[in-house]
């Protein structure tokens, strides 16, 4: 049995593009309708601010799910100090710990752009597990870090992609490796307008019935739906 970690991104539509918050208001709702239909638990990384806003939601997200910290307001932490990096994960954490009860566990930085200061920087925060990183971008893993590490395997247009296509590279995923974690985001169902291609295609219902497809195929070849904390537990955290 191979193991599947499913992660959403839980932000603004389509940041810094756009300020609306459709993913959260209409797309949410609709992705936690779908897993629950098909029996799947999954992690949630969501911003400070989407918590701040809209704390019932991130409440209901948390009874079944896992949600963890997407930073404070989707900013670029490549770009920003060790100082300023640890001041916005703990105002996050804060937040988020507030909202669902619980603190939480695991990071990812914006747009997959943490640096040199990032993993120090959860790492004073407390912070049991990371997933920052991308197996296609593995330059950026931490050197020296006692955070667990999780890379993600596939990015979130992987997902938007036909079915056919996308089960067909998962079939070759399920065979070799131990773990994928897929990414996602609460805007990707909801129609996107007035962004870049790579942001705004198949959007919407399509993208809808195509993770239905996946899920559907995945879950009848026995994988098993992880979330992102039991992953780090199976890899000596403690949480």
């Amino acid at each position: 049995m191979r193991n599947v970690a499913l992660t959403v991104d839980v932000e603004q539509d389509v940041p810094p593009f756009l300020d609306t918050w459709r993913g959260m208001e209409e797309g949410l709702p609709a992705l936690l309708k779908l897993f629950s239909k098909r029996g799947v638990r999954v992690t949630f990384f969501v911003t400070g601010q989407a918590a701040k806003l809209y704390p019932k939601l991130i409440k209901q997200i948390s009874r079944g799910h896992e949600v963890a910290c997407h930073g404070y307001e989707h900013e670029r932490f490549d770009r920003l100090s060790f100082r300023e990096q640890l001041r916005r994960i703990k105002l996050a954490t804060k937040i988020l710990t507030k909202v669902v009860g619980y603190r939480p566990f695991g990071f990812r930085a914006p747009n997959f752009k943490p640096n040199e200061h990032t993993f120090a920087a959860l790492e004073r925060a407390g912070y049991v597990y990371d997933a920052s990183v991308a197996s296609y971008n593995i330059e950026k893993r931490p050197e020296k870090s006692k955070l667990i590490e999780i890379p993600n395997t596939w990015p979130s247009s992987f997902l938007r992609m036909p079915s056919a296509l996308s089960t067909r590279v998962l079939r070759a995923s399920l065979a070799t490796l131990p773990l994928i974690v897929l990414d996602f985001h609460v805007w990707e169902v909801v129609r996107m307008t007035g962004v870049r291609f790579d942001c705004r295609f198949a959007t919407g219902e399509t993208t809808l019935r195509r993770l239905d497809k996946v899920l559907s195929y995945l879950l009848a070849r026995k994988a098993k739906f992880v979330l992102m904390r039991e992953a780090a537990a199976s890899l000596g955290a403690k949480v």
